[in-house]
Formats: structure tokens, sequence, C-alpha cells
């Protein structure tokens, strides 16, 4: 694309901005109701309005869908909210705050430390304060050793000895009587402290998280259940939106419904005219509008209709037309909508098949009519189609070496005249004068 390497969906995209195809396929579409509506959109140019139902359309959705999953959330709450009460007041009891574990155990363990301490220093102090307890055994042994080195002299080394060793001794005795262990927690104290630790314990094992996920799931089932009990003001509110936004959506459908009804009349008048003047005299063509429920595209079912001959009453296109008539009735629409479509190259492909005589004619002027707001690119097996273009190309094939090539290629005049008359079928000075009087009425 102008030289640089784009992706086919690129390169699709960009087609159809630039070139829109219709040959029997498209011709097919028109049997399809859903092209009638678009093609009647963009003739009475409500692209504005169509955007905005549009956009409301989607709102309203949007509210309908948001009305269904409450009420489904509603429905699946109610029938868990016992379950969610319980576990709810089961864990807003146990109020639990973070780091609470953690301080009860240190204390609990303290506790341990001090009633440990507090049992050795009992039993210290009474292995050195009882009765004949360690500083009373040390005085006596002092004391008899005093008496002996009276009687016995060689024996006051020992006296002296013996003093400076029980000195210290009776110093750190003294100093462990005086001390006392710290306050212990009472025993009703440490049994509340264990009972919470369990507590705490049991919730974990049993919701499987810790402390600050059972202090989330507590908030998360406080905000269900609060939610169960607001979910019926929301579906009020919502009620109350939705029948807001689908009185807006039915104010402009029936703007919309209008304005498409304003151009049918328009529309259904200039196409019967190019019908009637495609060789169909007598063609009636009209645009069915019926209400219906809202849509992504209205609250209109359009359908284009046609009456090819008297008497016969209107045929819907999707059935009842023929493949002729079917050619005729989407080139008088290209035709009518010629000036409002911005599509720069349009290519019809036999779209004149099942045509013949002065209607042959008449397609071909109307395809020269519309060439005058795009580039019109035909395919035809039609002399009196081929005589109205500006420029004309011969696809031809031949077999080369058991094997077949297309070549096209660009006519000049004399070629043109040559082209025609074989389309015409006949070699002779009269068909030959025919195939230039032909070029020449198509100038």
């Amino acid at each position: 694309m102008n030289g640089t390497v784009v992706s086919i969906a690129d390169l699709q995209r960009l087609g159809d901005v630039l070139v829109q195809m219709h040959g029997q396929s498209e011709q097919l579409l028109l049997r399809d109701t859903r092209t009638h509506t678009r093609m009647l959109d963009d003739y009475a140019g409500d692209a504005e309005l169509l955007a905005q139902y549009g956009k409301k359309w989607t709102e309203w959705n949007d509210i309908v869908r948001k009305i269904e999953e409450t009420e489904n959330r509603a429905k699946d709450l109610a029938a868990q909210k016992d379950f969610l009460k319980f576990q709810y007041d089961e864990l807003s009891k146990a109020n639990l705050r973070e780091g609470e574990e953690e301080e009860l155990e240190e204390k609990v363990g303290q506790a341990s430390k001090i009633e440990s301490e507090s049992r050795y220093l009992d039993e210290i102090q009474g292995l050195l304060g009882n009765e004949n307890g360690l500083l009373d055994q040390v005085q006596l042994l002092q004391s008899k050793m005093r008496a002996l080195a009276a009687r016995v002299p060689q024996y006051e080394e020992y006296v002296s000895n013996l003093a400076d060793a029980a000195d210290p001794f009776e110093s750190v005795c003294k100093e462990l009587m005086r001390l006392s262990p710290a306050r212990a927690l009472s025993p009703a104290e440490l049994d509340r402290a264990n009972s919470r630790i369990a507590t705490i314990q049991k919730l974990k094992r049993k919701y499987r998280t810790d402390v600050a996920g059972l202090i989330a799931l507590t908030g998360q089932r406080k905000e269900e259940l609060s939610c169960l009990e607001n979910l019926d003001a929301d579906l009020e509110e919502l009620a109350r939106q939705e029948s807001k936004c689908k009185a807006e959506l039915g104010k402009l459908s029936t703007q919309l419904s209008a304005v498409r009804k304003e151009a049918a009349v328009k529309f259904d008048a200039a196409v019967q005219e190019l019908l009637q003047r495609l060789g169909m005299p007598k063609a009636v063509f009209t645009t069915a509008i019926e209400p219906q429920e809202n849509a992504a595209n209205g609250a209109d079912k359009i359908e284009f209709m046609l009456a090819p001959n008297p008497g016969e009453g209107q045929k819907s296109l999707q059935k009842a037309v023929s493949g002729g008539e079917l050619s005729r009735v989407l080139l008088a629409i290209k035709s009518v909508m010629a000036d409002l479509d911005k599509i720069p190259l349009l290519i019809f492909d036999e779209v004149d098949s099942g045509i013949s005589g002065e209607v042959g004619n008449r397609i071909g002027e109307a395809l020269r009519n519309l060439g005058k707001h795009h580039q019109v690119l035909a395919i035809t097996h039609l002399h009196q189609v081929a005589s109205r273009a500006r420029n004309q190309l011969a696809v031809s094939k031949k077999e080369i070496d058991g094997r077949t090539f297309t070549s096209v290629k660009d006519l000049d005049a004399p070629g043109r005249i040559d082209e025609i008359v074989r389309m015409l079928g006949e070699k002779s000075d009269a068909v030959r004068k025919h195939a230039e009087e032909l070029l020449e009425n198509g100038k």
C-alpha cells in the first residue's frame, strides 16, 4: 500500500472504503432484509440519530444486564445468608487484631520464665536461710575452726583462709536472700491468655488463614451481609434507571421511525422511476416499515417490496423476485444513492445477466449516469452496455502449450468497433455500421 507492506486485514479494511463489488452475490444480499435497513438509513442520512439511538440501546442493555446480575447475586447471597451470618458472628465475636497472638505468646512465655525463676529462688533461699541451712553451716564451720586453732595454733592459718572464702560466699547468699522474682501472671490471667491463644489457633485452622486473613474475612462477610440488605434498594434504583432509559430509547426510536418513513416516500418514488426506465414500466416499489420491539438498529422492521407487473401484487425481494428483476432493483437503488455513497469505485459483475433488448440500453444508460458520481467498472456480455462505456477492455482466453492464459487488452476506437461486432455475433457491413452507430450514440 503506497510502497509499504501491510497485513491482509489492513488491505481489506482499505478495500472496503475504496471499492464496492456488485454481482450475483450482491444481488443476493438484497434478499437479506438487514441490508434494506442499512440502505434506507444511508439514504435518509440519519447516521447521527442512529448513533444516539445505538448509544442509548447499549446503555439500556447494560442496565438490563446489571439488573440480571444483581438479581442473580441476591439469590446466591440469600441462599448463603445463614452461612455468611454464622461466619461473621463467629469472627466478629473473636474481635481479632493483628499482633495479638504474638503478644499473648510472649506473655505466656515470660510467665513460664518467672515461674521457673520463682521456684528456683525459693529453693535456693530455702537451702541458704533455713535452720541448719548453708549459712548456718558455714558459720558453724568457722566457729569450730576458731575453737580448734585456739587449742592447736598450727590451725590458725586455716581460720584465716576459711574467713577469706566465707566472706564472699556470705555476701552472695545474703544478696540471693533479698532477691524476689518479677510479678508473674495470676493463674486466672494465664488461663485467659492460653484460652485466647487456643481460640485464635482454632480459627486459623478452621479458615486456613492467618490472623490478617481472618480480619479481612470478617470485613468481607460484613460487606456481603450489608450488600444483601442493600440489594433491594439497588434493584429499585436500577429499575428506575431502566424505565427512564427505555423511555428515552422509545423517543429516539420514534424520531428514527419518523425520519425513515419520510425518507422512504422519496426513496420509493426515485427507485420506482428508475425501475420504470429500466424496462419495468408498471413496476411499483415500496418500502414496508412495520413496528417491532426495540432492537440494535431501531424499532422498525424494514423490507423492500416490488410489484413487477400489474395484478401481481407486492412481492418480497427475499423470495419472489427473479434474478433479472433483482439486478435492476440493485442498479436503481445504487443510482438513487449515487451522490450519497462515498465509495469511489463500483464494480458491477454481470449485473445485466438475464437481460436483453431495449432493457439492456436502459441499464447501459443507468450505469453511465452512475459513472458521473463514481468510477464504474462493469463486466458485461451485452453490447448495449459496453457501447455506453467511456473506455473498454477486452478479456480473452487462449491455450498455449497445454496451458490456458487470460489476456486483457485496452481497446482503441477501431478495436472497440471490432469487439462490439463480436458481441453482436455476426460479421457484416451492416452489423459493423450498427456497432459504429452504437458507439457514437454512446458518446
